[in-house]
């Protein structure tokens, strides 16, 4: 999701527009690796994953991207190949579906912003590969540049067969088309913006998105939805916060505040940017500095929760 979180590859439109950045695709280097190194040792065929993906996509496979121990990290390549031929099949429709889509998405997306890949903010490489359970799609900071990339991976175990991925995609490209508008912003506060914003330009440039489709699980909307003032309350703290611990609270699975499903700031965050929608266009709203956002997101929480409106901000 600051994950945000990936996206892409196709044409960007608009008239001092960059040339288009073709999408790496690098799932068949996965699937090739996968089988001629099957039946080897599970740290040969490691290392042979290691040196091959090396010159592809430097830095990307390295631990020291994640901080995790480098055995630790091993031990997620070996177990992306040995589970590899369960997930082959869908891996690679999946995979050979997405540069179509992602072309499709982006020339959606650019008749809204049309000044998408501008010569001075062009597009970022994009990758479309195995990522090991890592993501489905955002960018990552790899090399001291910014690249977008997509799992095959997991958009073949997380997004329903039946899915359209644009209003996923164009939630991605939003990202790619704000963080340099944006500029740089700490606090949770302005995750809990940018990942509103990029859920809620997906479900205005797409009308009749499924909850899904939107990356909003029915259940979990539901939950909150039914005491939306204490939940609002509850994150407070946590959105002045520059801590990455609140921060998964807010926004990752596998954490989250006491109560409250995981990644329900992007609910939340949704719920605010649609307020501030109300009868502006996206454009307007993508070109909001972080001074010119804080006061109106915090209004809004008000609004929403106004037995905590005293907390910090």
């Amino acid at each position: 999701m600051r994950f945000t979180p990936f996206l892409l590859a196709l044409a960007w439109f608009g008239s001092v527009a960059a040339a288009p950045p073709a999408i790496i695709d690098l799932t068949g280097d996965f699937t090739r690796i996968a089988h001629e190194s099957e039946g080897l040792p599970a740290a040969t065929r490691v290392a042979r994953f290691k040196a091959a993906m090396a010159t592809r996509i430097p830095g990307f496979y390295d631990a020291a991207r994640v901080g995790a121990p480098v055995a630790e990290y091993d031990s997620y390549i070996a177990r992306a190949l040995e589970r590899f031929p369960a997930i082959e099949a869908k891996f690679t429709a999946r995979a050979a579906a997405v540069a179509g889509q992602l072309a499709a998405a982006q020339a959606d997306f650019a008749r809204t912003f049309p000044d998408s890949g501008a010569q001075d903010q062009p597009a970022p490489p994009t990758y479309l590969l195995h990522s090991l359970g890592e993501m489905d799609g955002g960018t990552r900071e790899i090399g001291g540049r910014t690249v977008l990339v997509f799992g095959a991976d997991v958009i073949a175990r997380v997004h329903r067969d039946d899915a359209n991925e644009r209003p996923f995609f164009q939630h991605e490209l939003f990202h790619v088309y704000h963080e340099p508008r944006f500029g740089t912003c700490k606090a949770n506060w302005c995750s809990l913006w940018e990942e509103g914003m990029a859920t809620y330009v997906a479900a205005r440039l797409n009308p009749g998105a499924r909850d899904d489709e939107l990356l909003l699980p029915a259940a979990d909307m539901a939950k909150i939805a039914a005491d939306l003032p204490a939940a609002i309350c509850a994150m407070r703290p946590l959105l002045i916060s520059e801590s990455q611990a609140d921060y998964r609270k807010l926004f990752n699975g596998g954490s989250s505040l006491s109560g409250l499903p995981e990644r329900s700031g992007y609910f939340v965050g949704y719920l605010v940017a649609q307020k501030l929608g109300a009868g502006r266009s996206l454009p307007e709203l993508a070109a909001w500095s972080p001074a010119e956002a804080r006061a109106r997101i915090f209004a809004v929480l008000d609004e929403l929760a106004p037995a905590c409106q005293d907390r910090p901000r």
